[in-house]
């Protein structure tokens, strides 16, 4: 079917399937499938849609409406949403897609690990892996030439477990770059680099950078960045008679005063009554 919604190329389209009651009690099942061109300015917002969805980015970025923010998608990205709850995704410059919502006994499970693992918005190494897999199902639809359910189970379970083999290593590669940036705030916590920077240094997407990185350490970017100046200044504090502004902006503070609010808020104590070792009454 040729989709005729506003925003979307006339050449997209889409195949609905309704499963059988085995597939519905054994398998994994597609409900909809689609190869789209969204245009710049295509934006969808929806409720519910009872699936869970994989869209694989061929070209262009999407937005997606995560924890409340939209976080960007691009070329190479495989993005899985719940779409049981309430989901939205736009696009400013257009992009190509092929997309799949599926379901099945075993689909929540496969989301909810790999969204905790993963995040929803995944980079993998073996993206053409998984936009063959999903090519040869739509194409079986085009075709008028349906797979087996049993078929199209195991294929939607290869395509699911494939973000697992080609992120292992992507996973390993994800940590060294945390490991990478962790380093490098470590010895150059007065420099001012933003998140942006870091994610970029880390060789990951903003989104999955954040995620990734409170994963292996326990802590924001910025928590590590802050307790990492502390550590400095308290040092500094204790075994330097530098004046409380040059210890601020030798920490990487903007002024002495944003310093000062931030090191009471967290010790409890102001940098003075720190270094003259009284407590704040």
């Amino acid at each position: 079917m040729h989709t005729t919604e506003e925003k979307i190329s006339d050449s997209s389209q889409y195949f609905f399937h309704t499963p059988t009651a085995q597939a519905i009690d054994l398998f994994l099942y597609p409900t909809v499938i689609g190869r789209f061109e969204y245009l710049p300015g295509y934006s969808l917002e929806r409720s519910r849609y009872d699936s869970y969805l994989l869209i694989l980015i061929e070209s262009g970025t999407m937005e997606i409406l995560l924890d409340g923010k939209y976080q960007l998608a691009q070329k190479g990205d495989i993005v899985l949403l719940d779409c049981y709850n309430p989901h939205a995704y736009r696009t400013d410059t257009g992009c190509k897609t092929t997309w799949l919502h599926f379901d099945g006994k075993l689909a929540k499970g496969y989301y909810e690990h790999l969204s905790k693992e993963l995040g929803n918005i995944i980079t993998v190494s073996g993206f053409r892996e998984a936009l063959h897999i999903i090519s040869d199902l739509f194409s079986s639809f085009c075709n008028r030439d349906l797979k087996p359910e049993a078929q199209m189970s195991i294929m939607i379970g290869n395509l699911l477990l494939s973000l697992f083999d080609h992120t292992s290593t992507g996973a390993a590669s994800a940590s060294d770059g945390i490991r990478k940036v962790t380093s490098y705030l470590t010895q150059n916590f007065s420099k001012n680099i933003s998140l942006k920077e870091m994610a970029d240094m880390a060789g990951l997407s903003l989104y999955h950078f954040t995620r990734k990185y409170k994963k292996e350490t326990g802590v924001t970017p910025h928590q590590f960045l802050l307790s990492t100046r502390m550590s400095a200044a308290k040092y500094y504090l204790s075994n330097t008679t530098m004046t409380i502004k040059e210890i601020a902006l030798s920490c990487g503070f903007e002024d002495e005063s944003t310093f000062c609010y931030s090191f009471r808020k967290r010790e409890g104590k102001t940098p003075k009554q720190f270094r003259t070792g009284s407590v704040l009454s």
